[in-house]
């Protein structure tokens, strides 16, 4: 089945009004088109069905550039291949897997995106494209299923830290159209990939635009905590969300990770097509999630001026505005990577505020390798999911660096269970990218967030 491309329509659907303390945009079903005077609209990415070796699918990008003299496209698919690994995970003595760096033509079923050299950076290959004599460069891969990010680099010097990347601009994030951007500009863009059984290749059917959307809107907000005076965050509601439906929904806070902001999870990790695809089925509840943008805010005591933001400010913005329990009890909050440490920051500092904790690609600083009783009293009664890849280079803590930071995932599992609470542990084959972590995100939907205590939870003695 071929993606259909949107990207020629005109933009429709954007509506702005003034909700409570901040700016609300609704964008729904945005299609985008080529921006700028130069621009000329191509098809762009075009997903094919080619039934042939590897994976069943190829992807062809484009960029219409007719007066540069160079074109490079960056994408998120190196490779790894986990059952040939010399070492399956890291330990104190080789804290970082390496793999070899598997480009697409080079793919074989059970090969999952791992960056090359193996980091917590967005190392992902670098290839030229060519120019046709329209102006327009192409480039094309076999890939199989599933999400992957890419951007360009026009004309770009030979060290590409030094650069800078450009989405395609026909193909640009949900908050932008034509000349108008709601928020921050996106500095990439996404395709889905569909499955082709023959090839084996993982059907990611639930990453992909589902045929009924939720809404995404955008709040922004005044804050004496937040650099610059001001928070902003994006709120996802269901598809037939009810403004008045007599039971009020669930909510679920999500963070993003360093050097990100409140359209990461809706960019790159498409949360917003995981979450219409299992409510759609039933597997999760239709709910409302919340991504704010944590990183206008300082680091200062464990980021508390992001917790009381979130607290002070953002919950009661989301319960005066949309139709959410007020009870803690209907709240969860997740994150990777920074936002596992944010969510690290509730668990261990303000665990009254939610009842479900998601945390991905983090761990607890060292302060608090050991829960006091305290601690340990506070956390009855709530479920938490601990989610990370095996051959993430963050994933003991030691790897980095990062002990000074944080003690890693796999100790976090350990000073949970010795403290007495019981946690749900979710560990899988890639490293520190978004492959991960939305395979992350749905598993924390499907069973954990809203879920009923796992059994070891129960206190037979109060029964």
């Amino acid at each position: 089945m071929l993606m259909k491309n949107k990207r020629a329509e005109a933009p429709r659907g954007i509506v702005a009004r003034l909700v409570g303390v901040g700016l609300c945009f609704c964008m729904i079903g945005l299609p985008l088109s080529a921006a700028g005077p130069s621009a000329k609209t191509v098809v762009s990415p075009e997903v094919k069905h080619t039934g042939a070796a590897p994976t069943g699918y190829e992807v062809t990008f484009r960029y219409y550039a007719p007066d540069a003299k160079k074109v490079q496209i960056k994408g998120e698919w190196y490779f790894e291949r986990p059952s040939a690994l010399a070492q399956y995970s890291g330990d104190p003595k080789t804290p970082v897997i390496e793999s070899p760096g598997l480009l697409p033509t080079e793919w074989q079923p059970g090969d999952t995106p791992l960056a090359h050299p193996n980091s917590t950076d967005p190392n992902w290959p670098v290839a030229d494209m060519k120019k046709g004599p329209d102006g327009v460069w192409t480039y094309t891969i076999p890939l199989p299923s599933g999400i992957f990010t890419y951007r360009f680099y026009v004309d770009a010097p030979d060290d590409l830290s030094k650069a800078k990347s450009l989405p395609d601009p026909n193909n640009k994030a949900w908050n932008e159209a034509g000349a108008a951007v709601i928020g921050m500009s996106q500095v990439a863009s996404q395709v889905y990939v569909p499955s082709d059984p023959v090839f084996h290749t993982i059907d990611y059917w639930w990453q992909a635009p589902a045929a009924k959307k939720g809404e995404l809107h955008y709040h922004a907000f005044t804050s004496d905590r937040a650099n610059g005076g001001s928070g902003s965050l994006v709120v996802y509601t269901p598809p037939s969300y009810d403004s008045k439906r007599a039971k009020p929904y669930p909510t679920l806070y999500l963070s993003h990770g360093g050097g990100e902001n409140e359209f990461g999870w809706t960019t790159q990790g498409v949360a917003q097509n995981i979450l219409d695809n299992l409510i759609s089925i039933g597997k999760v509840e239709p709910m409302v999630v919340v991504m704010p943008n944590a990183s206008v805010y300082s680091f200062d005591n464990f980021y508390d001026a992001y917790d009381r933001d979130l607290i002070e400010k953002m919950i009661p913005l989301v319960e005066k505005n949309y139709r959410v329990s007020p009870s803690a009890d209907y709240r969860a909050f997740s994150g990777l990577s920074l936002g596992g440490m944010l969510t690290n920051t509730f668990i261990v500092k303000y665990p009254e505020t939610f009842k479900y904790y998601g945390m991905m690609s983090a761990g607890l600083p060292p302060e608090y390798e050991k829960l006091t009783a305290a601690q340990a009293a506070a956390l009855k009664g709530k479920s938490i999911f601990i989610g990370a890849a095996w051959q993430d280079p963050i994933a003991l803590g030691w790897a980095l660096g990062q002990y000074k930071v944080h003690t890693g995932p796999f100790l976090e599992v350990k000073t949970l269970t010795e403290a007495g609470i019981p946690v749900v542990p979710d560990f899988i084959d890639g490293g520190h990218n978004w492959n991960v972590w939305r395979q992350l995100f749905a598993d924390f939907l499907t069973h954990v967030a809203f879920k009923p205590l796992p059994y070891a939870s129960w206190d037979a003695s109060s029964e």
